[in-house]
């Protein structure tokens, strides 16, 4: 089973970051957002500001809908109102995972976060050393959670 190898960076609090290209529906051409790997979070987050960088407006993501059941996310602010974009594509070097939902939320200090969501579609692994994360696809499909569809991975031709 092939890994996807991935560069991090670390920061001062040894928080792994590092570069994913995003692809929104309609468009040619995917473009650089950064996250900070987040485990505890239970779903991957795009900043407002990284969606607006993406070409998303604010009129688009006000009618997006919201996110019901409760959740966990690296905020402070513990009433933050999730909403969702779904059928989202995320390139790793070359691979490409189809049909994702990433979270945001207005008007908030919401970061890129990438969480458990995506991250449970992998064995992972990091590499402090080599500066690198390696995901390897899990045998076993995960577990969905309502309204959630299995992500497909593709080998990207480059």
């Amino acid at each position: 089973m092939e890994t996807i190898v991935i560069d991090i960076e670390s920061n001062n609090l040894g928080r792994i970051i590092f570069i994913l290209d995003i692809l929104k529906g309609d468009f040619k051409s995917f473009n650089p957002v950064k996250f900070k790997l987040d485990s505890g979070s239970d779903f991957t987050t795009v900043s407002a500001k990284d969606l607006y960088d993406l070409g998303y407006t604010r009129e688009f993501l006000e009618k997006c809908p919201e996110h019901i059941e409760s959740a966990s996310t690296a905020s402070e602010d513990n009433n933050l109102k999730l909403q969702y974009i779904t059928n989202v594509s995320i390139k790793f070097g070359d691979r490409e995972l189809q049909g994702c939902r990433i979270f945001f939320a207005l008007d908030t200090n919401l970061r890129s976060l990438f969480g458990t969501d995506i991250l449970k579609y992998f064995n992972w692994e990091v590499n402090y050393d080599t500066g690198i994360l390696q995901l390897t696809k899990t045998t076993n499909e995960p577990k969905l959670s309502p309204g959630e569809v299995p992500l497909q991975i593709y080998t990207v031709e480059v």
